[in-house]
């Protein structure tokens, strides 16, 4: 096996930023914590990270990554201050979400990987998610050695077209299992390079072509993959939320609808506010449905 690159530990300052929210907050599912330490699988290299007060640590492992490269991974090149000012304008009942979810950011993912993801999350919770991601990745084969233990990297499009029914079989993906199917032979990265050049409407019209993919996970995608800050997944606790705080109720697409019409530009940050309010105050109280962001 090839050597690996190893970064030593590195800082950056960052400001109004959580770690932990914005890895547990259901934007992305293959996180692994080790102690105080988040490992993260990113494009063909493993992240190690830690935060201090103001201060995030990073290590790198496999191929080098860039210090700005990080930062878009992790949404710190936003201008929270002015998404925060403007959402809490449009939405004055909003000021205590926003406090609530302060320091979470949208995360820049790979389109490809992260419309996988969302595939396997449709009716499966969140643990299984995970196992069934972690296996995809591990029947790839490509791996990064830490000092202590090995990460596999998720799969490129060449080796998913490569593996038979009989493999994927392995992942017991049930109902998925052909939409999964036809995705991988259809579609690769250079379809979501091609497509990430387009408008909102456009991306969205060519998710929704995909076999599986409804108006949530098109969001989900478009808001965590593809740097549409306007998109807004409506799930469960998205709906409760803006019944609860907005008297707006109805399907996932009058939701979806509801939600760009009233937060505008930034409504991916609104929703990712309220998620993480709504799941964190009523999730133990009045509501048992624990599933998953199985879909945001």
């Amino acid at each position: 096996m090839q050597e690996q690159y190893k970064s030593l530990q590195n800082s950056l300052t960052v400001k109004d930023f959580s770690l932990r929210k914005t890895l547990l907050c259901g934007q992305t599912f293959r996180i692994f914590e080790e102690g105080n330490d988040f490992v993260v699988p990113f494009k063909r290299s493993v992240l190690r990270l830690s935060q201090t007060d103001n201060k995030l640590h990073y290590s790198v492992y496999g191929e080098p990554l860039s210090e700005e490269e990080i930062k878009r991974f992790l949404g710190l090149n936003d201008d929270i201050e002015l998404i925060n000012r403007e959402l809490s304008e449009k939405a004055k009942n909003f000021s205590e979400v926003i406090q609530y979810g302060k320091g979470l950011r949208i995360m820049r993912q790979n389109p490809y990987e992260t419309t996988i993801s969302f595939l396997f999350s449709i009716q499966s919770s969140i643990p299984v998610i995970k196992k069934r991601l972690n296996l995809l990745s591990e029947m790839g084969g490509e791996k990064v050695e830490t000092e202590n233990k090995t990460y596999y990297l998720f799969p490129e499009s060449k080796v998913l077209k490569r593996m038979s029914k009989k493999e994927i079989k392995r992942l017991h993906l049930g109902f998925r299992e052909e939409w999964f199917l036809e995705f991988i032979q259809k579609y690769d990265e250079a379809f979501f390079r091609n497509l990430s050049k387009k408008g909102f409407k456009e991306k969205e019209k060519a998710l929704l072509n995909i076999k599986g993919i409804g108006i949530k996970v098109a969001n989900c995608i478009l808001l965590f993959s593809m740097n549409e800050p306007s998109a807004f997944p409506a799930d469960v606790w998205i709906k409760r939320g803006m019944e609860k705080l907005f008297n707006i109720k109805g399907s996932s697409k009058k939701v979806t609808e509801a939600g760009r019409e009233l937060f505008g530009r930034f409504a991916g940050y609104a929703q990712e506010y309220m998620y993480y309010y709504m799941r964190s105050i009523y999730s133990t109280k009045s509501f048992t449905n624990k599933k998953s962001r199985g879909i945001p």
